[in-house]
């Protein structure tokens, strides 16, 4: 299975990328194809774009406060509508320690939009690819030590890209 990767705003491209590659691999996930865009009036066709191509697209958007910046934009493109508190509806939420995510799901297609923030894509990974397995019955999972050493594991990778970022 094949997934496209997209950049909006972002500047952690090189670590949020590996991070994303690595992880996904695990469940036999490439990701061929990435592309960038500043401009929100290129960010509707650069998604479609990959749409067209890939199942799966990552979204790794620069991040204001607790969500992308390009969150909005996405959300009115797809008319999904806000709750009381501002959050789309039925959209799942991806937790970091920080920054929210989401996992925007159709019938055989899967929108994750992330923020641009290494550590917080690392939180949300195990959950987006949880998803992701069930929804497209894939096999393979990320690996035990991942898990135990998990803390540790964040420590590590984020001091081997650090100076990606």
């Amino acid at each position: 299975m094949e997934a496209g990767l997209l950049f909006f705003q972002a500047r952690c491209t090189s670590a949020c990328q590996h991070i994303l590659s690595r992880f996904a691999g695990y469940f036999g996930i490439e990701v061929p194809e990435v592309r960038a865009c500043v401009q929100k009036s290129e960010l509707n066709s650069n998604i479609a774009h990959l749409l067209k191509l890939y199942p799966i697209v990552f979204i790794v958007g620069s991040a204001s406060g607790k969500h992308p910046v390009c969150a909005g934009c996405i959300f009115n493109t797809l008319h999904v509508l806000p709750d009381s508190d501002g959050e789309p509806k039925g959209i799942m939420k991806l937790y970091g320690q920080k920054k929210l995510g989401y996992l925007i799901e159709s019938i055989d297609q899967t929108i994750v939009l992330l923020p641009d923030d290494p550590y917080e894509v690392l939180k949300m990974v195990p959950d987006i690819l949880a998803r992701i397995k069930v929804k497209y019955g894939l096999s393979g999972k990320i690996p035990k030590s991942v898990y135990l050493n998990y803390g540790r594991k964040i420590a590590e990778e984020l001091a081997s890209l650090s100076e990606n970022c």
